[in-house]
């Protein structure tokens, strides 16, 4: 073979030789993902005690991320008519769900744990936590009251479910001022508020596995008989990564003893997570904050 036709067989390789490898690269590119946050909740009812099933993310795509890290998924953005609030103030959060075709969303949100939106807020330290449930106007504008009572830096997270797709988007809210973070407290396995006793009861806690996490409820000394339903189930649970507050969908349990609530979860990394436990006796609605160590 002269050294031309030789020249030419070696280009000929190296260009399918490259090609080859851009096709892996497309099917491999970790970008391509159309998956909900938290890939939990296309397999299970949502974490706020649903009982129906959402169905799962199509095949081949990658795995998704926690929720809330990103104003935008999907095609789908939050946005807020002012981001910027006065510490201890009460005043009116107005916020949109943007659409793929760029228009507020008016319509097609589905009831998940009896409401059609969860707003969740906690400022950036993983204080002052506030579930809220805010209002829909016509034109597809959210409301909801807000006090942010101290300033700071908090984190506003919007979790709604269109299309049988459970997302969860998030923005920053700014309450000006001077504040002094607060560390996340240590991890423990027990907390009291309000007068009732809560014990978590769980095996070894770690990244990537699915977790049973049993709460106890007592009051002087005994398990709590008069737990109420809350959204539809014995209570309610947010997990809240420390660092960059991911979202975490958990899923109740309906099989549990008296005074026991009961959820399943799957921690995507090891780290400290923030735990706020909601349940309802007598009318009232009680919240635990409690912190777990995850392990690798």
């Amino acid at each position: 073979m002269n050294v031309p036709t030789k020249l030419a067989a070696f280009t000929a390789g190296l260009a399918l030789t490259f090609g080859a490898a851009t096709g892996a690269g497309a099917l491999l590119d970790p970008t391509d993902s159309t998956a909900a946050p938290g890939h939990r909740a296309a397999e299970k009812a949502g974490g706020h005690g649903g009982s129906h099933e959402t169905p799962a993310a199509p095949r081949g795509t990658a795995a998704a991320l926690p929720g809330g890290l990103s104003s935008t998924q999907d095609g789908y953005t939050l946005t807020a008519e002012r981001a910027t609030l006065t510490a201890g103030e009460r005043s009116t959060l107005r916020f949109r769900v943007i659409g793929p075709d760029g228009r507020p969303v008016r319509g097609g949100y589905e009831v998940e744990a009896e409401r059609e939106m969860h707003l969740i807020v906690v400022r950036r330290d993983g204080t002052d936590f506030q579930h809220l449930h805010p209002r829909r106007e016509p034109d597809g504008t959210w409301s909801t009251p807000l006090t942010l009572s101290a300033a700071g830096s908090h984190r506003a997270l919007a979790d709604f479910t269109i299309d049988g797709v459970r997302r969860t988007l998030g923005i920053d809210l700014q309450a000006p001022g001077t504040f002094t973070p607060t560390a996340a407290p240590a991890a423990t396995d027990r907390a009291r508020t309000d007068g009732f006793g809560v014990q978590l009861v769980s095996g070894p806690v770690r990244a990537g596995r699915e977790t049973a996490l049993r709460f106890q409820v007592t009051r002087d000394g005994r398990p709590v008989q008069a737990l109420q339903p809350y959204l539809g189930a014995r209570g309610h649970l947010v997990a809240l990564r420390d660092g960059d507050l991911a979202y975490l969908h958990v899923h109740p349990d309906e099989h549990a003893a008296v005074g026991e609530i009961p959820f399943v979860a799957e921690f995507p990394s090891a780290g400290r997570y923030r735990l706020f436990l909601q349940f309802q006796t007598g009318g009232q609605v009680h919240t635990t904050p409690m912190t777990v160590e995850v392990t690798r």
